[in-house]
């Protein structure tokens, strides 16, 4: 079913309002669920409410039916540390559904409806085995195992005194990044949903990484012949993770692009204001949520919409990875799921050879 672009903008600037109405629904058919609840308690309860109705919302425009699944083993996660049970949170899906078809068109709605249908139905169905959330992605020793440790326990020298080990034994700077910051990143983001560790500790852990990804720079871009060739690169608006962009940043860099990184939570039209300054050779966009790709489809067609001979546009995130053609719905011209990826797309795009010069 065709739908309009423009309900889900609509819907996403009155989110809040309609979790609202949908707490509201939910108290009327639980009048004993709100007792339980403080200010603090019915503040969160909004937000997460409101979060719903935003995956929701960007589910049922999206193409790929995977975006469900995939939201669905998350919220199973974390609301089995709380204890949540399942009909609660189906319940909870179900005055959602209502709540935001009062602000859609009647097509709209129908098709919101459908998501809200199909996530009652799946939700608690799956299997853990089959959910990715579950799934340590370090080895049980090693390397990576002892540096996402030293960060747990808040040890920035011990994760530093690792890592410039790995250097003194030669191991290439962007092999660290590859087999070592960006998958301990993954398994902190994994650990934090398990509740296995604090919000704290996870801020901690990535600023650490930043850190001495910094005192690296040097060594990275030490030996690169400039290419002459610029790229520039962002996150989206709403966007809070601008670490794994920045890694991709730093390959270019590496590889000889003179590279600009913005970093998290950038306007599409101060992006725009940069590409007509700056006028890069590639672009490189990145949201971690699939609720942040509109500002990805926002942006790819304000770069592009002038009819101007423009750079090429690489994507990448969660949502890019859970749905592989979905760089194709944004107008991007390619997705890459790690650095390595995103700098070998970027040299084909603009007809790079892996050892410099046009092909």
């Amino acid at each position: 079913m065709d739908v309009d672009s423009d309900g889900i903008d609509a819907l996403f600037e009155v989110a809040n309002a309609a979790a609202g109405d949908a707490l509201a629904l939910l108290f009327e058919l639980k009048p004993d669920l709100k007792v339980r609840f403080d200010a603090r308690g019915l503040r969160l309860a909004k937000e997460d409410m409101a979060y719903h109705i935003r995956n929701f919302a960007a589910i049922a425009f999206a193409h790929d039916g995977n975006f469900l699944v995939d939201y669905l083993s998350w919220l199973r996660v974390l609301f089995d540390g709380f204890g949540f049970s399942n009909d609660m949170v189906t319940l909870s899906f179900r005055c959602a559904g209502q709540a935001a078809a009062r602000y859609l068109s009647r097509k709209d709605a129908a098709v919101f409806e459908d998501v809200v249908q199909r996530a009652i139905f799946e939700y608690g169905r799956s299997e853990p085995a089959s959910n990715r959330y579950l799934k340590e992605g370090l080895p049980e020793s090693g390397m990576a195992r002892s540096y996402l440790q030293a960060l747990i326990e808040g040890r920035r020298d011990l994760a530093q005194a690792i890592v410039d080990a790995e250097v003194r034994k030669g191991t290439s700077i962007k092999a660290l990044y590859l087999d070592l910051f960006q998958p301990t990143q993954r398994e902190l983001g994994r650990l934090w949903h398990l509740k296995k560790i604090s919000v704290a500790q996870e801020h901690f852990a990535t600023a650490a990484t930043q850190y001495i990804m910094s005192t690296l720079y040097p060594l990275l871009i030490a030996r690169p012949r400039p290419n002459g060739k610029r790229m520039i690169a962002a996150c989206a608006q709403g966007e809070l993770h601008e670490i794994g962009l920045r890694m991709v940043a730093d390959f270019f860099e590496a590889d000889g692009w003179d590279t600009r990184f913005f970093g998290a939570n950038l306007p599409v039209a101060a992006l725009v204001q940069e590409v007509d300054r700056l006028k890069p050779d590639m672009i490189a966009l990145s949201a971690s949520m699939l609720t942040n790709v509109r500002w990805v489809a926002s942006a790819v067609r304000a770069i592009k919409s002038d009819g101007k001979a423009r750079s090429p546009v690489i994507v990448g995130g969660i949502p890019f990875n859970v749905s592989p053609d979905l760089w194709k719905d944004v107008g991007a011209d390619a997705s890459a799921g790690d650095c390595q990826t995103a700098l070998e797309t970027g040299d084909r795009l603009i007809g790079l050879d892996p050892f410099g010069g046009a092909v």
